[in-house]
């Protein structure tokens, strides 16, 4: 009795792939990646670029070997190929990062002039907290505060005579007031100096 051969199916040429993989057969193209995989993977990796970008090689290497597998000229040279293609993938993600980076840009120029974000909540909420602690002084006092401190440069002749107050009053009652103030404000909370 004769024992039947086993034939192993011959494991097809890159050349019968690429073709394959052209004409959408199911597997050639898994093939092909599992193929090559580790030689596009070599390829990018010896550009030693970060790791987002080292994934972002390898698909675009990928993605271009599918859009274009059928303008290979020498189907069993399609490592020397992929190698080109990754290498140019590299290529240009270096080179899309370096007109990405910021040049001609002094650092001075890159830190922000004015009070940040936090600073101007603060501000606000102790000039808000500055209000209500003027709203709960006395009449007079208040009026005085509000006079002095409404103009940048406040004139005490022109507050002597729209308070109706001596000039050599002023300084005192603006002492008192500002003294209520600052008691008023540590009573609520606010961080204020003991002058």
């Amino acid at each position: 009795m004769v024992s039947p051969v086993s034939v192993t199916p011959a494991t097809p040429s890159t050349a019968e792939l690429v073709r394959d993989a052209c004409d959408r057969r199911p597997g050639a193209w898994s093939e092909l990646a599992s193929r090559y995989e580790g030689l596009v993977r070599a390829v990018v990796g010896s550009y030693r670029l970060q790791e987002a970008d080292f994934a972002d090689a390898v698909q675009n290497t990928w993605l271009r070997a599918l859009e274009r597998l059928h303008t290979v000229r020498d189907p069993d040279s399609l490592g020397g190929w992929l190698s080109t293609v990754a290498r140019r993938e590299c290529l240009a993600l270096l080179a899309r990062s370096r007109r990405e980076a910021p040049t001609g840009v002094a650092d001075d120029q890159l830190v922000m002039d004015g009070p940040g974000p936090e600073a101007m909540v603060l501000a606000e909420e102790a000039r808000r907290a500055v209000v209500r602690a003027v709203t709960q002084l006395p009449v007079k006092p208040r009026a005085l505060v509000s006079a002095l401190f409404s103009t940048p440069e406040p004139n005490y002749a022109e507050v002597s005579r729209l308070m109706g107050l001596p000039i050599g009053s002023i300084g005192p009652t603006r002492q008192r007031a500002l003294r209520t103030l600052r008691c008023g404000l540590a009573q609520a909370g606010q961080d204020v100096c003991a002058s």
